[in-house]
């Protein structure tokens, strides 16, 4: 930069000079304890904003959600239009075995509808706090450019004087060290909102997959059971087909469990660094 007294900001862009002489004409000896209080006061709402909006607590919910589904599939076996062995299976004809598995699969379809379309909502609620989020983080990154113009002035303002043997520091030091801390707490959060996003992203394209899934494997009961069109005079289940199918929407469910787990541990991991960076503000 052109003032070596402004070398502190590293890598940062250099301060607006307009903006400068703007701040350094209002300058007040009375106010030096509050000098670039509302340039503070921005940035430690910005990042509690980033605190508040990055938590996911309805992953929780999602987890639930999953692993109900997972239950419902569990217990919609192909293996029951198979003959009963024994006497129960001299009284089971075979109609009425596929007409219970149908009603069964009826529940099953309508509950695991529901689960999908709630999961498809949390998915467009994930897409929501990403876009929420990237707009606080765009706001805390203006924050810092803001910082780092008030910091340049009270570097200007401290040329000179530096403290005596026998003179306490000059007040705008601790002012120039309170925006300091407040400048590398608002750093410090823009790479864990991302971190937040990424964590979101992650588990919403597991839960996409799970919604999906449940459409395909849906169709394709639907059509084992003769439900699909025109009914058949006699319908004959694939059940290797519809096993298949049911074992890979389970599989789906267990990643996507597995992925809202570590989306879950990784979002409170984020949350307790935003709240360590915003302690000492």
């Amino acid at each position: 930069m052109a003032d070596g007294a402004y070398r502190w900001l590293g890598n940062a862009p250099e301060p607006d000079a307009q903006r400068m002489a703007e701040i350094d004409s209002a300058w007040d000896d009375a106010e030096v304890e509050a000098f670039a209080e509302p340039a503070r006061a921005a940035a430690v709402e910005r990042i509690e904003r980033a605190l508040v909006t990055s938590r996911a607590g309805d992953l929780a919910e999602a987890s639930a959600r999953l692993s109900h589904a997972r239950s419902v599939l569990d217990g919609l076996d192909p293996v029951a239009l198979e003959p009963r062995r024994g006497l129960a299976g001299l009284f089971d004809s075979r109609n009425a075995r596929l007409n219970r598995f149908r009603e069964t699969w009826s529940r099953a379809s309508a509950s695991l509808g529901e689960a999908a379309a709630d999961l498809s909502g949390r998915v467009d609620g994930a897409g929501r706090r990403s876009s929420a989020l990237d707009g606080v983080w765009i706001e805390i990154r203006d924050a810092v450019t803001d910082l780092d113009v008030h910091l340049a002035v009270a570097a200007r303002r401290l040329i000179g004087t530096g403290p005596t043997a026998d003179a306490p520091p000059h007040p705008l030091e601790a002012r120039r060290a309170a925006l300091e801390i407040c400048r590398a707490a608002a750093l410090q959060s823009l790479p864990l909102i991302r971190g937040a996003q990424s964590a979101d992203a992650r588990a919403a394209e597991a839960l996409k997959a799970c919604a999906d899934g449940v459409a395909t494997w849906r169709e394709d009961w639907k059509d084992a059971l003769g439900l699909a069109g025109k009914r058949p005079r006699k319908v004959r289940p694939d059940r290797e087909r519809m096993a298949r199918v049911r074992d890979e929407l389970m599989a789906r469910i267990d990643r996507a469990l597995a992925g809202v787990t570590a989306s879950r541990a990784r979002h409170v991991e984020i949350e307790g660094r935003m709240t360590e960076v915003r302690r000492p503000l």
